[in-house]
């Protein structure tokens, strides 16, 4: 079977989208849509893609469409997901982060489990290579028992705070959170591109009592490296040693018996196969209901951790998870720095 695939939003991240549909042989881009009708024609155009639009509905109504990527800002999300599920579309892929506000997230997770749509959210570096081999590592127990972890990111915890923390769940076999303890800080534009705060730090604690240490934003701690440009990483400090994972550099291991080791992978290269067996596991889960690693019930838990240190900041008050918290968090939190 092939699939007919429409993107939506034509910023500069579809063109990774794009290419990872294209390797794919079931796969045929036909259409894109975009509420600019020019960066959505020159984006057709720059592509080759044979249609644009400028309305969801009418793109995969008359393109036939049976996948589609969203990759709009943020705040924006939510629309064109819930209309792709409303359109009957087969399969979404879209950016992360899982939406901005929980209970938008919720609504996009139940409406595409009672449709049957599979909804997958872009947190490709579960994909990654290295992180396989990390996960494997820890799981293995050369290391130990896990202590402690960190999930750092120098981009705000809405923009690659995502990426470190769904990460940092993945690599402890997504087990749940029990409780929240946050705070922010900083000048916020809440511009479209990365909203929230300009700083975020905090602790979410996994239910069987293991921490994960919390840094987003301009003022997050550096790495200890030379060349760190992407000051992204996860690192789990364990009873018998530590592993580390920074998207500047790769793997650093260090074992019990006092053994170094280095595993270089280096951001864009580990990226772009990592979103080529996204895409592949999104038709097989389409095709045979496979469990997904970077499935929408997954990300709805990072999506809660991401809110739930927010809500704690906003209210100075530790959070417990199931996440029960009031309507437009988002609003709320810039509302009081605004004060």
């Amino acid at each position: 079977m092939t699939y007919k695939v429409g993107l939506i939003g034509c910023g500069g991240r579809q063109s990774a989208h794009l290419e990872a549909f294209r390797d794919n042989l079931s796969c045929e881009v036909v259409a894109v849509v975009d509420i600019n009708p020019q960066i959505g024609q020159a984006f057709a155009e720059k592509h080759d893609i044979p249609q644009s639009f400028i309305s969801v509905n009418d793109m995969i109504r008359l393109s036939e469409v049976d996948i589609v990527t969203v990759v709009t800002r943020p705040k924006w999300v939510y629309q064109p997901v819930m209309e792709s599920i409303q359109c009957g579309v087969k399969g979404i892929l879209m950016e992360k982060p899982f939406g901005v506000n929980i209970e938008d997230s919720k609504k996009m997770l139940e409406s595409a489990t009672n449709s049957d749509t599979t909804l997958l959210i872009n947190h490709q570096y579960r994909f990654f290579d290295l992180a396989e081999q990390m996960k494997n590592i820890l799981q293995s127990g050369e290391l130990g028992t896990v202590e402690y972890m960190r999930a750092i990111s120098a981009i705000k915890l809405h923009g690659q705070g995502t990426h470190m923390i769904d990460f940092a769940r993945f690599l402890y076999n997504d087990r749940p959170f029990a409780w929240a303890l946050g705070n922010f800080a900083g000048l916020e534009s809440f511009d479209a591109k990365q909203i929230g705060p300009d700083y975020d730090t905090g602790i979410l604690v996994f239910e069987d009592g293991i921490p994960l240490y919390v840094e987003a934003g301009k003022g997050s701690s550096q790495s200890p490296y030379v060349g760190n440009g992407l000051n992204l990483y996860v690192d789990a400090v364990c009873t018998k040693g530590r592993i580390w994972f920074g998207l500047s550099h790769g793997l650093r291991i260090w074992y019990p018996d006092g053994r170094y080791q280095e595993i270089e992978g280096i951001w864009p290269a580990i990226s772009k196969p990592a979103q080529t067996r996204l895409v592949a596991s999104l038709l097989d889960t389409i095709e045979n209901g496979t469990e997904n690693r970077c499935q929408a019930s997954k990300a709805y838990f990072t999506q809660e951790a991401l809110c739930g240190l927010l809500e704690s900041g906003l209210t100075h008050q530790k959070i417990n998870f199931p996440l029960d918290i009031p309507p437009g968090l988002m609003d709320r939190v810039r509302n009081q720095m605004n004060t």
